[in-house]
């Protein structure tokens, strides 16, 4: 059977294009109202995020001003309860360990070491270490507190407060009698690895000078020896010597000559009497009659 030419002639169709919606758009259309609904709670999201930073910056602003203006045990409780997790909070449990140290040591040292305990991250953390380690060097506890002062003095983020540390080490060093070790601490003491400005270098010097200095040697002064059989009873004791120091040789102060003394005049020759004296007449006898004068 022959072909029909419009049959032969017309070239059959590669592909058919489809003109509906797209596969995007068909997602869209179905997950939509799910995506609106994520957007406002990512936009919601965001929003309480702000608003709780905010509430949060004014709030830790707050405490600190309560911080700041508390000055009794009572004032800094309060900071801690209005504001537990608040760095205010933290930073008020070493202030009232301050206040306590007066009246309570044990209650000062428990503020302390629950300081921390709780807040190892805390960035005054190091600072609590070295005002323990004081206390307890202070009650004679010195194996617990060199244990924490040497934490303090070797660690590499503490170098503003661990000059004070090493001081501190140095001195129970010499007190026992070590005196290199201590010169050590107290070299050590002396340095600014941060080079931001050491406050301690001066007190770690004046150690340092002292680190050999002994104590006065105390004379127990001798017993009086009792006087022998006949002496005296009141022994005469001899005046001490008193050494008077040596007077500086001074230059003699120049003085104006002396003028020659003028000769005095000769004395004049005595002129004899005009009228010498007569000669006295010779004793007469008892019983003779004086001669009449010629």
């Amino acid at each position: 059977m022959a072909e029909s030419p419009s049959s032969s002639n017309t070239p059959a169709p590669i592909a058919e294009i489809d003109h509906g919606p797209s596969k995007l758009d068909q997602f869209l259309d179905a997950h939509t109202k799910k995506l609106i609904i994520g957007a406002i709670l990512v936009a919601v999201g965001i929003a309480a995020y702000v608003v709780y930073s905010g509430v949060a910056k004014g709030e830790a602003e707050e405490a600190g001003a309560a911080l700041m203006d508390a000055e009794k045990i009572a004032d800094y409780q309060d900071v801690i309860k209005k504001w537990p997790e608040s760095n205010a909070a933290a930073s008020a449990l070493p202030l009232i360990a301050d206040i306590q140290w007066a009246d309570s040591q044990p209650d000062s040292i428990a503020s302390l070491e629950e300081f921390i305990s709780k807040y190892p991250e805390h960035p005054s953390l190091a600072t609590a270490k070295v005002s323990l380690g004081l206390r307890l060097l202070e009650q004679g506890k010195t194996s617990e507190a060199s244990e924490l002062l040497t934490e303090v003095a070797e660690s590499e983020t503490a170098t503003y407060i661990a000059p004070l540390a090493c001081i501190a080490l140095g001195d129970i060093a010499k007190a026992e009698g070590k005196t290199e070790d201590a010169k050590k601490w107290y070299e050590k003491a002396q340095e600014d690895p941060s080079e931001q400005g050491n406050t301690f270098k001066d007190t770690a010097a004046a150690r340092l000078i002292l680190v050999n200095a002994k104590p006065p040697v105390k004379i127990k002064p001798a017993l009086p020896v009792p006087p022998k059989p006949g002496a005296p009873t009141n022994p005469v004791v001899p005046a001490p010597i008193l050494e008077t120091p040596d007077t500086p040789e001074t230059t003699p102060t120049p003085t104006a000559p002396t003028p020659p003394t003028p000769k005095a005049d000769p004395p004049a020759p005595v002129s004899p009497a005009p009228n010498p004296p007569a000669p006295a007449a010779p004793a007469v006898p008892a019983g003779e009659k004086a001669p009449e004068p010629a």
